[in-house]
């Protein structure tokens, strides 16, 4: 799933850093990128300001393409599968699913499930939907299938919220992962548990990619394993990339012309 990863800086966990630099595969001309997103095999998903999403192979070739009955701007694609692919329309408070060949669209509005205002959405595997209800400050857990709220937790009991400032969500392995700008990562277990604190920093945005979670900082690519601290540093000094996404050893780099693809020469 795709937020800017823009530059911020704040004190971590020692690193591993890698000097060795990255190789060019594919510029790939596509117009202003709203959103960006990749799944577990690497495969691209964009998106323009007119909500249309195409869908790119690893290596930057063309495959398919969504257009929309409507004009309306996506605030986030999530590809969690390469067999489903959600775009959450916050000002719509709509959330359409696609199958892998970005077709069959199901629409799903927010409001028919008796949710508040909903300010992030976080799709798992299965199949259920994790939303952030600012109208209530809660963690929902809601089956479209059964239409049916399977898990409701107040984050009340880790974040005050007049003092909150979420920027993103995201669900991950089965745990949930709120970064808030003035207290940190803060991770949750499957059913809305509160477990711990990831980090004290929060970057403005992250990605999560098999055990890492990863952003952008100070020129490198940082990635922080979840469970055993194992923590990576990527040296992406000579990209320009205020905006990227991470896969298999790509790095995918939103361009103002389309998106560039990189190969890690040293492997991941």
């Amino acid at each position: 799933m795709m937020r800017a990863l823009m530059i911020c800086s704040f004190v971590l966990a020692p690193f591993i850093s890698f000097s060795q630099g990255w190789q060019l595969l594919k510029q790939v001309k596509f117009g202003p990128v709203n959103q960006l997103a990749l799944d577990q095999t690497g495969n691209i998903y964009v998106s323009n300001l007119q909500g249309e999403v195409s869908k790119y192979s690893p290596e930057g070739n063309f495959m398919v393409e969504y257009a929309p009955t409507q004009v309306a701007s996506i605030h986030e694609i999530t590809a969690a599968t390469q067999f489903k692919v959600s775009l959450f329309y916050k000002d719509l408070q709509e959330i359409i699913v696609l199958n892998r060949y970005l077709s069959n669209p199901i629409t799903y509005r927010l409001t028919d499930f008796g949710l508040g205002y909903v300010e992030e959405v976080a799709p798992n595997f299965q199949q259920t939907l994790w939303v952030l209800d600012i109208s209530d400050f809660a963690l929902k857990l809601v089956d479209f299938r059964e239409n049916r709220l399977l898990e409701q937790k107040s984050l009340a009991q880790v974040l005050d919220q007049s003092l909150a400032s979420i920027l993103s969500f995201h669900s991950h392995q089965n745990r949930m992962y709120v970064i808030d700008e003035s207290s940190g990562i803060h991770v949750f277990d499957n059913i809305g548990n509160y477990l711990f604190k990831l980090m004290k920093g929060a970057p403005s945005s992250a990605g999560f990619h098999k055990d890492y979670m990863y952003y952008q900082a100070d020129g490198f690519l940082n990635l922080i394993h979840l469970y055993d601290g194992d923590n990576l540093r990527l040296s992406i000094q000579g990209l320009n990339a205020s905006e990227v996404a991470y896969a298999n050893d790509r790095l995918v780099s939103i361009t103002p012309q389309g998106f560039n693809i990189y190969k890690y020469l040293s492997g991941q």
